[in-house]
């Protein structure tokens, strides 16, 4: 059973803006998900929560390759959200398992996966999968978007948590903003400068300054 801040992760915490910033998705692509696509279960008309933050992070990729058709990926996740229980079943351990075979399978009524397409789409969703950490308890508690490219290879540099820094993009393994870092950045303060006063490589420094900026060309 999950721990008393569950509520953390639920709550109405980020705007549509925010979140589309932070995926890196189009607003009005973010919106329809949540609207009549139904496929986020927002707790508020104009908000979102972190679990829905993760959700919108792994339905990206399921999107992204070979265009997964949401009528499957909604049949999917009802049948998914039945057989487990769960208001969250993306978020859920056993996800990257049956519930990827089982949203490939449904959406095989509107395109056609061979088993090669199959396998990369599971390894792709993996590859997002692979940028959610959980806690002791087995829930999904921080996410590590993409820098600059979706590639195994990007650096974890920055976090996502609702129970860190009020559910702020940081540093990871820090309470360090990253919005913080790119105002500094842009009021001339040098990452040489940044480096020594917060105590934090120079690279790390790059790729907040980075995704600040180029997460907000969401495509």
């Amino acid at each position: 059973m999950h721990t008393a801040d569950q509520s953390a992760f639920d709550t109405a915490a980020y705007g549509y803006t925010q979140v589309a910033h932070y995926v890196g998705v189009p607003e009005k692509t973010l919106r329809r998900w949540a609207g009549e696509d139904g496929l986020l279960i927002a707790p508020g008309a104009n908000a979102l929560s972190f679990n829905n933050l993760a959700e919108a992070h792994i339905i990206k990729a399921m999107r992204k390759t070979h265009g997964l058709a949401l009528q499957g990926i909604r049949k999917a996740l009802k049948e998914l959200a039945e057989t487990r229980q769960s208001d969250h079943p993306l978020l859920e351990e056993e996800f990257a398992t049956d519930g990827v075979d089982l949203c490939i399978r449904d959406a095989d009524a509107v395109i056609n996966l061979s088993k090669r397409s199959q396998r990369e789409f599971r390894e792709f969703v993996s590859l997002y999968l692979h940028r959610i950490k959980r806690d002791d308890s087995r829930r999904v508690a921080q996410l590590y978007p993409f820098i600059v490219t979706e590639e195994a290879s990007e650096p974890m540099s920055i976090s996502i948590s609702p129970t860190v820094s009020f559910g702020k993009p940081v540093l990871a393994g820090t309470g360090i903003s990253t919005s913080v870092i790119v105002g500094r950045f842009n009021a001339r303060d040098s990452v040489d400068e940044l480096a020594r006063e917060y105590g934090v490589s120079s690279v790390v420094l790059e790729d907040a300054i980075r995704w600040e900026m180029n997460k907000g060309k969401a495509a």
